[in-house]
């Protein structure tokens, strides 16, 4: 017979130690996409921007609108361009958490705690595609100097890109192991 007369305090540390090795080792599964892959996908989605945008134009020409370069002009196609771009990012991200240019190249939104992201951190990503974009663009190169390589709306969100191979390769190992 064993009696245990450990320090209750003691067990609640190697208990708070353990869950936070076992976050460190979860997170650990996902790791973040590389760069080129998210530049790829980035340059998908932008051609698909382009593509939409060009529709735009075109149907606003084929409906009698002058398409001539005036500065006025030039505001509502720049306007056009960043409600084409918010409505892009926003319906793709909160509705389907992922854009084409992230499927083609097989990545997935992952939460920081290695969970699927919630609607919440879905709008906020969305929000911060549209603060990354509207500062010139530096929210995305600001992954170029990230320790981490992660990007203003991948930190406002709490969420960054992952394989989804990888994603579905540790579903089905922790599968397994239950």
């Amino acid at each position: 017979m064993m009696i245990d007369v450990s320090n209750s305090c003691d067990a609640d540390a190697l208990g708070e130690e353990a869950s936070e090795l076992a976050e460190r080792a979860h997170a650990g599964l996902y790791p973040v996409a590389s760069l080129g892959d998210r530049q790829l996908a980035g340059i998908i989605d932008a051609a698909c921007l382009l593509f939409a945008f060009g529709g735009f134009v075109a149907l606003f020409g084929s409906l009698g609108g002058q398409l001539t370069l005036s500065k006025m002009n030039a505001a509502v196609y720049l306007a056009a361009l960043c409600v084409v771009y918010f409505q892009y990012f926003a319906l793709f991200t909160i509705f389907g958490a992922t854009t084409p240019g992230m499927m083609f190249r097989g990545l997935q939104v992952m939460s920081f705690s290695g969970e699927p992201p919630t609607p919440r951190q879905m709008l906020l990503r969305s929000a911060g595609y549209m603060l990354s974009a509207g500062t010139g663009f530096i929210g995305f190169l600001w992954a170029l100097w990230d320790e981490d390589q992660l990007t203003w709306h991948d930190r406002l969100s709490k969420t960054y890109l992952s394989s989804a191979q990888t994603y579905a390769e540790a579903e089905s190992h922790s599968a397994a192991h239950r």
